[in-house]
């Protein structure tokens, strides 16, 4: 949700963002209650199906990529982002690529080739994202071009990668957690 919302943002006319951005940080709201509810549910749970630890650690990693799209999110508006490139979207769209693959990836825990294969395309989704990062910046940062902005989008752009990373880096926890349990 977190991840459609951001791109809903990327992709909207600069008038329709803020109600976005109020949207986003309702989804990242409600994921904080959330996460608060699975945490007291596992530390009450007495045999769990993975380590403790293990499932602490990807609560708070999908915790984390919410906090830093609605973080994104917010930035668009705070710095009054009128145009965005369209980088910006290409990356948001991967984003959503990699959060329906990682949302896959928890069904096949028990799957191991479908879960290889999960993050495989998933790192393939984050590569894109990478290109699409670097290109953004050249961009922002070609002779001639606004200082300020490009601050801007570089800060932005970096809101947006980490919460790339920490999508690839749940999906490999997920994995991590099914292989020790095997």
């Amino acid at each position: 949700d977190a991840t459609m919302a951001f791109y809903s943002i990327v992709t909207a006319n600069p008038a329709a963002r803020p109600a976005l951005a109020t949207k986003l940080s309702k989804i990242e709201e409600e994921a904080d209650e959330r996460y608060v509810k699975l945490i007291r549910k596992v530390s009450t749970t007495f045999i769990t199906p993975y380590d403790r630890e293990d499932i602490y650690g990807m609560f708070e990693i999908l915790d984390d990529v919410v906090d830093d799209l609605d973080h994104a999110g917010r930035l668009i508006i705070d710095f009054e982002m009128l145009e965005l490139p369209p980088e910006l979207a290409e990356s948001a769209k991967e984003l959503v690529k990699m959060s329906e693959q990682a949302r896959d990836a928890t069904e096949y825990i028990k799957k191991p080739n479908k879960m290889e294969k999960a993050l495989f395309a998933i790192n393939d989704h984050e590569n894109n994202l990478d290109t699409s990062y670097r290109r953004m910046l050249r961009n922002a940062l070609t002779p001639g071009s606004d200082p300020i902005q490009a601050m801007k989008l570089k800060i932005l752009a970096d809101s947006v990668e980490e919460a790339a990373t920490k999508i690839e880096s749940f999906t490999r926890a997920l994995s991590i957690a099914a292989i020790k349990e095997t």
